[in-house]
């Protein structure tokens, strides 16, 4: 079973996670569409978990011994619960769906990261200025 977690260290059992591209907040981005169980989380313990970014802010996906980290993914695009397709309809028969948990997070443009370390440093900065 593949698991997420998050920077602030709760871990999610999950399905699937999605590459995907989007348009939000004026950029064109990665994002990734996490998908898991309906009963893995509540639909409110989700939503909290993933409206902070700095929980976003480092994903680590693990599948069995394997770990894949994807940083700044700090844009929260959807929380919805959705009937995916499992298995497609055919000419006999109709299309099975599960009802999921998704969660879409989207990354942080190279120039959004930038401005934030730029604005860090500008921050500490006057902030020893002020100290003398």
């Amino acid at each position: 079973m593949s698991t997420i977690k998050f920077t602030s260290g709760a871990e999610l059992p999950i399905i699937t996670a999605i590459a995907v591209n989007t348009y939000v907040q004026g950029a064109q981005r990665k994002a990734i569409e996490i998908q898991m169980a309906k009963d893995a989380a509540t639909f409110d313990a989700l939503d909290a978990l993933t409206a902070n970014s700095a929980n976003t802010a480092k994903l680590t996906l693990i599948d069995g011994d394997k770990q894949y980290v994807h940083d700044n993914y700090s844009i929260r695009e959807e929380l919805a619960v959705k009937a995916v397709e499992i298995t497609p309809a055919t000419d006999t028969a109709p299309a099975v769906t599960e009802d999921r948990l998704c969660v879409t997070l989207a990354q942080l443009t190279y120039l959004e990261v930038t401005q934030a370390a730029q604005q860090a440093m500008i921050d500490l900065l006057t902030l020893r200025a002020l100290e003398g």
